[in-house]
């Protein structure tokens, strides 16, 4: 097998702090176990006061044996404990306890764009004759605090978090994360949390973790299922009876809100196992990922591919109190907030947006936030940030995070009824089973909590709102998207 490498952007997004990321990884060359590459991307920061906190670049690598004439999968490469080195002083590269990757961040205090820099990560293991693949996708650090829950709604918002007794936000402490948080009715009124009691070990958001600064966009899907083996591949579509990966060239594996992703290259199914290859083509021209095929709009997936899509990047889900302390941060809560801290909103109707379905799709107006645009309609992650956009009008939590009331709902571990204190912050370990799906203990639950309400619907756009707890037969066309968290 001829070897290759390749490299994979995952963020087609605009900055919470400026107006466009333009993540481009370089193509890697390999020697031994030192893989290189470069890297530039825009608009980054390290804050010093405020939410204190930076974005930073999560860089993972795939490999693939050639060792046979059969096509066999691309496999996570465990990186070594030390050995990296980025060019310049601009940069530093953080290491994980589990060496499933890196995060590239500024190593002092700034805001601007990261030019380009030449990066060598040291694997585990030399790489050989293998192909190799770079991935990365743009995170935001959440820095370790305290911070509310629920946000003091009157009776009408009966389902949100409280402090058990009134409808008083919840504070979470350090003493709360340690010991726990108990039974339901410690932390919601109504007593619509898990049926088993929370204990320290459960991520109620004190301790730092990173999360996703957009949402899973199609582009970053389609780079998942390009990485897959044909049976993987092939359960992971929706009716593989009518469509599977050896389909003909422009087959639809998903059509949803103006986005579309297809087959590019048809798989082998008969004499011997040969993948797919996907491509975004929402024009329907059956010419794959160009600039109006929207690589960077959120995806709708169902949660059985979101979760197998989290442990091959590996990172995790995000429970309920994570998906509050992301936006809100530090700052008391606001009853009938947004993710973007405030009551602030109006409705932004699709014929508003200029350069439809591409990189450069932007709102011909300045909207309050980013919720409720309706139509049917899914927009490029971030648009509503710009070069000088301030938190109401780009739709930004309290750190930089983009999307998390707007876009595609956010899926978080919790709900109502169900068992979910088993979940812990064990990270994704880099591979999926070969039937695509997760193999990390505690994800398995077939409801979860539905939060961040979306472009399509209007109902649960509230921060705090829980009105949709358990939803475990949603599908993806109720905009049922997502992002990744890590623990660190």
């Amino acid at each position: 097998m001829k070897k290759i490498a390749i490299y994979l952007i995952f963020s087609f997004a605009i900055s919470s702090i400026s107006f466009a990321n333009n993540l481009v990884i370089g193509t890697p060359t390999v020697s031994g176990s030192t893989v290189t590459f470069t890297i530039k991307w825009d608009n980054s920061w390290n804050v010093a006061n405020g939410p204190a906190n930076w974005d930073a670049v999560w860089i993972f690598v795939k490999r693939q044996t050639c060792a046979s004439n059969t096509l066999n999968p691309w496999l996570h490469a465990d990186l070594n404990a030390t050995g990296h080195t980025v060019g310049g002083t601009q940069l530093q590269i953080d290491t994980v306890s589990d060496n499933k990757g890196v995060f590239i961040r500024r190593s002092a205090v700034g805001m601007g764009n990261i030019n380009q820099v030449t990066v060598e990560l040291t694997l585990a293991n030399a790489i050989g004759s293998d192909n190799i693949g770079v991935y990365g996708t743009e995170m935001v650090n959440v820095p370790q605090g305290e911070f509310y829950v629920g946000d003091g709604s009157s009776p009408d918002n009966q389902n949100g978090f409280t402090d058990g007794n009134t409808f008083n936000p919840l504070l979470i402490t350090q003493a709360m994360q340690t010991a726990g948080i108990g039974q339901h009715s410690l932390y919601q009124r109504q007593s619509l949390g898990s049926s088993g009691d929370l204990p320290g070990t459960f991520p109620l958001g004190y301790n730092r973790f990173y999360c996703m600064k957009y949402e899973v966009t199609t582009g970053q899907f389609v780079s998942f299922l390009n990485s897959l083996t044909y049976n993987q591949q092939l359960n992971l579509h929706q009716d593989p009876n009518n469509i599977s990966p050896s389909s003909p060239i422009g087959s639809v594996f998903q059509e949803r809100f103006q986005y579309r992703i297809e087959i590019a290259i048809p798989g082998q199914s008969l004499t011997a196992l040969t993948p797919a290859v996907y491509g975004c083509d929402s024009n329907n021209n059956d010419v794959f990922d160009e600039n109006d095929d929207s690589t960077g709009v959120g995806y709708s997936m169902q949660w059985e591919h979101w979760l197998a899509y989290l442990d091959w990047a590996a990172l995790r889900p995000m429970t309920e109190f994570e998906f509050e302390k992301a936006c809100r941060g530090t700052i008391l809560p606001v009853v009938g907030e947004h993710a973007w801290g405030s009551t602030w909103f109006n409705n932004v109707g699709s014929g508003s947006r200029v350069n439809p379905r591409t990189p450069q799709e932007v709102m011909n107006i300045a909207p309050l936030g980013a919720a409720n645009l309706g139509n049917q309609v899914s927009y490029r992650a971030g648009i509503f940030a710009t070069s000088v956009s301030d938190r109401d009008h780009s739709g930004a939590t309290y750190y930089g995070i983009l999307d998390m009331t707007g876009g595609m709902y956010e899926r978080a571990i919790g709900g109502w009824h169900h068992d979910y204190s088993a979940f812990t912050t064990a990270n994704g370990d880099g591979n999926i089973s070969n039937i695509a799906r997760h193999n990390q203990a505690g994800w398995s639950y077939s409801q979860y909590s539905v939060r961040g309400g979306s472009t399509v619907l209007y109902e649960g756009r509230l921060l705090s709102s829980r009105v949709w707890g358990a939803n475990g037969t949603q599908d993806p066309g109720y905009a049922m998207g997502g992002r990744g968290v890590r623990s660190y």
